[in-house]
């Protein structure tokens, strides 16, 4: 890749979630570092000239949710591709939940994913490991052999923790490294359909999941994260109900985190009448009013981090009828115009948004969030705000196209990220 090696960023809106700036900087990007330079700094004679003017530098995004597939699935996704799909999406930091094949479930699991990325992309992988062996909710996982490689965050996502002596017992431990168990909120003895139940399943005549499949487990887990010892994080919330229960006085003291999805946010079930299949992901797509009400409390402060839910699935799985298509959508490469859109309309300022991809995620994870910092390594994305295009097969970098927002017209494009050097640019390859 021919990156240019020293930049000067002139006139540049500068937004930083840790340290709370927003402001106007000229920012010289040399050596793998970050400097804030005035009329007086030195500035290398060969350094290239970048109008900043109407443009934003932040740290590099935290995506805590992040499906890669490899190993068993490499016609969907590698590593290499979704690792390049996260740099074009301006995310730098990428949390990888285990439901591969095999599952990650044991420390050389672990260490094989963490050795795979290092050797394809500058990217930090933050590995998200099994409770339960093979994620089939039976039998523990060794959570303290992995604790002790440096991992703190544990999920079986895509299924519930059902049995609540594994759950607790998960709660129990995480709690010596400060850790969090990522809980997937789904009972599915409730749920087994292809779309949120209402109306609009019943009007295409397909089976509907109801709310209660996710409220249901929710509450069961606040129950038993009340008075445990470690971190409980509740994923890819879709419903007004769910995020009140974990916000409410009798929860409260399980002290839950949440996170939601920008598709959650953007699009209502009506996109399955629109998209078909590529619309159908679990959680569902729920009622425009639910929809509506879940935006609200995100912008109230209610919700603690957006999360791609990156789902990569090749043709074969998502170009079938409704009731067999697999569930998921891309969405590395949305995460960021689709969120600053439907929050910025919702009232809230580009750093606020900035935090629920970067601080955010990165407290819920036990991770150091990027930061722009003086002086400091630079791990940051230059961004045009205002840039429109069409989202399309030609400047998509997943390996998989199964998202509702293809052919749609996005505002705000990533045109550069910097890794310590600079590791992605526009149009470059």
């Amino acid at each position: 890749m021919k990156l240019l090696e020293s930049i000067l960023v002139t006139g540049v809106r500068v937004l930083d979630p840790v340290s709370g700036l927003d402001g106007i900087r000229d920012v010289l990007l040399a050596g793998g570092g970050l400097e804030f330079v005035d009329g007086t700094s030195p500035v290398p004679e060969d350094a290239t000239r970048v109008d900043g003017g109407g443009k934003w530098l932040f740290p590099g995004l935290v995506d805590m949710h992040v499906h890669l597939r490899e190993p068993g699935d490499e016609e969907s996704e590698t590593v290499k591709t979704g690792l390049a799909a996260a740099l074009a999406g301006g995310v730098t930091t990428v949390g990888v939940m285990p439901n591969t094949d095999p599952p990650m479930d044991s420390p050389s699991r672990v260490e094989e994913l963490l050795d795979r990325a290092a050797k394809v992309s500058p990217v930090t992988v933050v590995p998200i490991p099994c409770v339960t062996m093979g994620r089939a909710g039976i039998e523990p996982t060794d959570l303290r052999a992995m604790m002790e490689m440096g991992v703190k965050a544990f999920s079986d996502d895509g299924d519930p923790i059902q049995d609540p002596r594994i759950l607790l017992a998960a709660l129990d431990a995480v709690a010596a490294v400060n850790g969090v168990v990522i809980e997937h909120p789904e009972d599915k003895r409730l749920s087994g359909g292809c779309m949120n139940a209402g109306g609009t399943a019943r009007r295409m005549g397909l089976t509907g999941i109801p709310s209660k499949s996710e409220t249901v487990d929710v509450a069961r887990c606040l129950e038993l994260a009340s008075g445990a010892p470690g971190r409980l994080h509740l994923t890819h919330l879709s419903l007004p109900r769910s995020v009140e229960l974990a916000r409410s006085d009798p929860f409260r003291s399980a002290g839950a985190t949440v996170d939601v999805t920008p598709h959650h946010m953007a699009l209502d079930e009506r996109a399955v009448e629109e998209s078909g299949s590529m619309a159908k992901m679990n959680p569902p797509l729920r009622s425009p009013e639910d929809r509506k009400e879940l935006v609200e409390m995100v912008a109230k402060g209610m919700v603690n981090a957006v999360a791609s839910d990156h789902a990569p699935h090749f043709p074969g799985k998502k170009d079938l009828p409704m009731p067999e298509a697999a569930f998921g959508i891309t969405g590395l490469e949305t995460l960021l115009p689709v969120t600053l859109e439907i929050l910025g309309n919702a009232g809230m300022q580009p750093l606020e948004i900035l935090a629920l991809l970067t601080t955010g995620p990165a407290s819920i994870l036990g991770i150091d969030a990027p930061a722009i910092v003086h002086g400091g390594r630079a791990e940051c994305v230059l961004f045009d705000p205002a840039r429109e295009y069409f989202l399309k097969d030609e400047n998509m970098y997943s390996r998989s196209r199964n998202t509702p927002f293809a052919g749609r017209l996005l505002r705000g494009r990533v045109e550069m990220v910097w890794i310590g050097g600079p590791v992605y640019r526009e149009g470059v390859s």
